[in-house]
């Protein structure tokens, strides 16, 4: 019996030790289950609370749109896409973008943002510039610029003053009809209210003209007093034909200015056969600039 015991004594300590080892697994295995559970249980948590995407229209290019180039319904179509992978400035309504212009290049299928398209005023003047004609600037005030009442947009009259010549009265003619107004100083758009009492006046004008009208312009603006009138929107723009401007000298003045020139002549008369020449003549009719060089007599070159 005392020979067994040490064997029976080292049996109840590895049965011990066992049990011990086993608990311990046991435990290991319940808490590997419970967290399991756990992170299983709190996932279905966020999943059940995360929202669904939605759908959301947007807009897209069918096909590439060139930059500057103005935007139409062909270019473009609606769709939806989720809304997680929209911008957040993509544009929503096809309607908003046509005459719109693309400030860049747009490549087909993409989707339009309000950072890719913009207004004539975010390009510039020449958008705005239909082929064939040319923007020209006259200076104005407050006067010839209607009290800054005129806006972008506005069709006028100009009218030019001819000043007093000689003997000459002076006299206003209507020269241009009906012209467009391009850009008050550098503004583009109609301004959104009347400006303050007091606050500066704009010091240009600039109209859509063509290429003899400006030619025309140019002249009247170096040798006349310019003013604008202001058309109402709902008259004919050729109601009323334009009036020829006569830039040419009188004759009282041309007399004149031949007796000054013969006064101050070393030989004090002109050889026979020759003739004095006098002031530039010229008449503008319409759009048409003529100039007959010098004359000698006081009649209107045409």
């Amino acid at each position: 019996m005392r020979r067994l015991l040490p064997y029976l004594c080292a049996d109840l300590e590895a049965h011990a030790m066992n049990s011990r080892r086993t608990t311990l697994l046991i435990a290991i295995l319940l808490a590997l289950g419970t967290g399991w559970l756990t992170l299983n249980y709190l996932s279905s948590l966020q999943r059940a609370a995360a929202p669904a995407a939605v759908p959301r229209k947007v807009v897209i290019a069918v096909q590439a749109i060139p930059a500057r180039a103005t935007i139409t319904a062909a270019m473009l179509r609606e769709t939806t896409r989720p809304s997680t992978q929209v911008e957040p400035n993509a544009v929503s309504d096809g309607r908003s973008a046509i005459g719109a212009l693309a400030l860049i290049g747009i490549p087909a299928g993409t989707t339009l943002t309000g950072s890719m398209i913009g207004r004539p005023s975010d390009v510039g003047i020449t958008v705005k510039l239909q082929p064939g004609m040319r923007a020209i600037s006259i200076p104005v005030d407050q006067v010839k610029d209607i009290s800054g009442l005129m806006q972008p947009g506005d069709r006028v009259d100009v009218i030019a003053i001819v000043p007093r010549i000689g003997n000459r009265e002076p006299e206003a003619r209507t020269i241009l009809r009906g012209i467009l107004v391009l850009a008050i100083g550098n503004a583009l758009e109609t301004a959104s209210a009347t400006p303050a009492p007091g606050s500066p006046s704009s010091t240009t004008v600039t109209l859509a003209v063509t290429p003899k009208q400006a030619d025309l312009l140019a002249v009247a603006d170096a040798n006349t007093a310019l003013r604008l009138a202001l058309r109402s929107p709902r008259e004919a723009l050729h109601s009323v034909p334009t009036e020829a401007l006569d830039l040419s000298m009188p004759a009282a003045a041309e007399a004149s200015s031949q007796h000054t020139v013969a006064a101050g002549s070393p030989r004090g008369a002109n050889t026979p056969g020759q003739r004095t020449a006098v002031g530039l003549v010229t008449v503008v009719d319409g759009d048409h600039v003529v100039q007959a060089g010098r004359s000698d007599r006081g009649a209107y070159a045409r």
